[in-house]
């Protein structure tokens, strides 16, 4: 019972950053905007937090141990994810809205609004393609480490039927939607970076799985691709 009720107060903890992170994200949006008026601004943020929200809510329901692990600091992280992971964080959850809000401010050419519902439509895929690996994965930790203290398997089921790395899919997919959304040309340079960041990371994970945990490189053989079927 107290081990629960730990595993609980972790999950919550988690959850309360995760979303106190949005929080400060959209504040520096609007913030750099100048402005709470605007359409690709205001629907992105809307769908940023509801889409929070509602996952926090399926984690919390049925996840809460791989919540609380994701929350702590894991003592054999890779050494360079201690890099990448501060500057995805760094960039996703706060330069991108600040960029885009600058972009409002400064009137920046924008794509046309097309592309905006295009980029609406990648956000709702990209928005399941991160909660359903959480869901699957008992292992989606923040960090990139061989969890031996946790019985580190291979997870074959589910979007990793599909590709070896369905979380990092939803991050790439969610970057495109937001420069589509934003419709900047910085906003663009900035998913870029994200999606370079997480293209490095994915390359490095998927390296480390291969090499130290069993059972990986035969699931690698049987999913060919890491990130996007029939491309990489």
């Amino acid at each position: 019972m107290k081990q629960k009720v730990e595993v609980r107060k972790g999950a919550t903890k988690y959850l309360i950053i995760l979303l106190l992170q949005r929080v400060i994200g959209v504040g520096l949006f609007f913030f750099a905007a100048g402005t709470f008026y605007d359409l690709r601004g205001t629907t992105n943020l809307a769908l940023y937090l509801i889409v929070s929200l509602i996952a926090c809510v399926i984690m919390f329901s049925g996840h809460q141990e791989t919540l609380n692990e994701r929350g702590k600091n894991q003592k054999n992280t890779k050494g360079w994810d201690k890099i990448l992971l501060p500057i995805y964080w760094l960039i996703a959850y706060f330069g991108i809205y600040l960029v885009a809000g600058l972009g409002i401010r400064l009137e920046w050419s924008v794509l046309s609004i097309y592309w905006f519902y295009i980029g609406v439509i990648l956000y709702l895929i990209s928005s399941v393609l991160t909660v359903w690996p959480v869901i699957e994965n008992k292992h989606f930790e923040t960090t990139a480490r061989i969890q031996d203290d946790r019985a580190h398997t291979v997870i074959t089921t589910g979007p990793y039927r599909i590709v070896r790395h369905p979380g990092y899919s939803g991050i790439v997919i969610w970057a495109i939607a937001s420069a589509l959304m934003f419709g900047t040309l910085a906003v663009g340079i900035v998913a870029f970076v994200i999606i370079a960041t997480i293209c490095v990371r994915t390359y490095l994970e998927d390296k480390m799985l291969k090499d130290e945990l069993n059972g990986y490189m035969e699931y690698s053989k049987s999913v060919r691709y890491r990130l996007i079927p029939f491309v990489w």
